[in-house]
């Protein structure tokens, strides 16, 4: 961690505002239980990806170059 730190650290250098975006999903419990499963009830959702239904979080990783 420490080798990471001091390399970010020495790279710093003026932001040219390009952000490389990616997404996943950080599943809850299978589609079976959705209206069984009450714990994220408010916060997880129910969203459609390109490999079906999903009841999850949506996990997005922002990189500047």
């Amino acid at each position: 961690m420490v080798p990471l730190c001091s390399y970010l650290t020495h790279r710093q250098a003026m932001p040219t505002w390009i952000a490389f975006v990616d997404s996943s999903k950080l599943q809850v419990c299978h589609n079976l239980y959705i209206l069984r499963y009450h714990i994220f009830e408010g916060t997880a959702k129910r969203e459609k990806g390109m490999m079906g239904w999903f009841y999850a979080f949506k996990l997005y990783l922002i990189i500047n170059d």
